[in-house]
């Protein structure tokens, strides 16, 4: 038993001396705290987002008008806007719209000139004319190809994505 309790306090002395720095000599054996140093860098503040929401419009401030997550088929525009928090103005923001579980449109958004405020773009027909076609669409928005915030929206209609007279453009064809 003696032994025991003899090998359990020299293996916690030892983690005790070793696992701390010396101050100064080693002749002076005295103990120093770690402490952060001053020069340490601040982490880098990373883009936050509430959220997507969806409409058919917009105010001036970004706010969505009105905000549903579905759609009638005779719509031609969605909105998906968003609030967002700590954004490096250098950063590259850019966005993947999915219908029915394909890729449909995606691109770079020219957003965010404040550190913290609120952004809309628009989700059209691929082709720019017309109504969006029947599905139902996820959103994705990225900063430094990292997914901040994530929505969908569904769109009734017509025949579906397959008969929208624009092909899928994504060589999946």
């Amino acid at each position: 038993m003696f032994v025991r309790i003899s090998v359990v306090v020299a293996v916690l002395a030892s983690v005790v001396v070793l696992g701390m720095p010396w101050n100064g000599t080693a002749a002076d054996m005295g103990f120093r705290p770690l402490t952060a140093s001053a020069a340490t860098l601040a982490a880098p503040a990373e883009t936050s987002s509430s959220g997507l929401q969806f409409s058919t419009s917009v105010d001036a401030n970004a706010r969505a008008i009105d905000p549903r997550t579905e759609f009638g088929g005779s719509t031609d525009r969605v909105w998906a806007s968003f609030e967002f928090r700590d954004h490096d103005r250098n950063a590259t923001v850019s966005y993947l719209v999915r219908a029915n579980g394909e890729d449909y449109k995606y691109g770079r958004l020219d957003c965010c000139d404040a550190g913290n405020g609120r952004y809309a773009f628009a989700i059209e027909k691929r082709n720019g004319n017309g109504d969006l076609p029947g599905a139902a669409y996820d959103v994705r928005l990225y900063v430094n190809s990292v997914e901040v915030a994530y929505g969908g929206f569904g769109v009734s209609g017509r025949g579906g994505l397959d008969n929208d007279d624009q092909g899928h453009g994504n060589d999946n064809d």
